[in-house]
């Protein structure tokens, strides 16, 4: 995967991450894997790495919000 299209994937995560909780269609697996898949494709430069630990935290405050309920 090249680092344009990883910049591309990440700002799409960052965009529809919000979004996700007031309407989960796909749900947190499918979005977990996405950036999981970005992880692990290639060597992550330090700006990108700190972008996916700052996602993952985003997601489990969601995880977090919906096991609550």
């Amino acid at each position: 995967m090249s680092h344009h299209q990883l910049e591309k994937d990440l700002a799409h995560l960052e965009h529809i991450l919000p979004q996700l909780v007031t309407n989960n269609v796909l749900g947190l697996v499918y979005w977990r894997q996405r950036i999981t898949a970005l992880e692990t494709a290639q060597t992550l430069l330090p700006g990108s790495a700190r972008r996916v630990t700052r996602l993952r935290f985003m997601f489990d405050q969601i995880d977090s919000g919906i096991s609550r309920l």
